[in-house]
């Protein structure tokens, strides 16, 4: 473990779980851990920021290798994420708190997944494809399809689409759908 994602999951992971806090990793981690191969340049976590002592997080990630003060947690108190980066590179941390029904969802619906060896919490895969239609741009598409086609025997289909109905995107994710049944059935894979 040389690289700096591999060695800040490390260490963030025994952090929040040493100190109960409650943390998802979400973005290009989890997309790889669920069967995307791709670069990922940060760590996106949402983690339940009123768990979290703030000035033992900042010491502590002073400590690992991470250019970190109290102001940069400023973004808790407007309900925006936090940005922390790595000291010896353009590598990042994108914090965010809980701050919506989702996130906390996205927290107590994690999966475990491994990275590197590591035991971390990773969104689901349902989110995972809703949250990358939602943003929407070509490489959140690709994310999605990768992860939907490497992981539809765990995906509730009908779960799926009502959640969509709430986070108002059930006609990207019709013409998503439509799209990967034409994939599969050209490839050969659908019955």
């Amino acid at each position: 473990m040389n690289d700096p994602i591999s060695e800040s999951l490390k260490v963030l992971v025994e952090y929040f779980n040493s100190r109960n806090v409650p943390y998802v990793i979400v973005g290009g981690v989890s997309v790889l851990i669920l069967g995307r191969s791709r670069l990922t340049m940060d760590i996106d976590i949402i983690v339940d920021h009123t768990k979290l002592d703030r000035e033992d997080f900042v010491n502590f990630l002073k400590s690992n290798n991470f250019d970190a003060t109290l102001k940069d947690f400023e973004g808790f108190d407007e309900q925006t994420h936090c940005s922390i980066f790595y000291k010896d590179g353009m590598f990042r941390i994108d914090i965010k708190g809980v701050y919506t029904a989702l996130e906390r969802e996205s927290i107590d619906k994690s999966i475990v997944g491994l990275y590197d060896g590591i035991s971390i919490k990773i969104d689901n895969p349902q989110n995972i494809v809703l949250f990358k239609l939602k943003y929407g741009s070509e490489q959140d598409y690709e994310d999605a399809l990768a992860v939907y086609i490497r992981n539809m025997e765990i995906i509730n289909k009908e779960e799926l689409k009502e959640k969509a109905k709430e986070m108002s995107v059930s006609d990207k994710l019709e013409s998503f759908l439509n799209e990967v049944e034409s994939f599969l059935k050209e490839k050969g894979e659908i019955f």
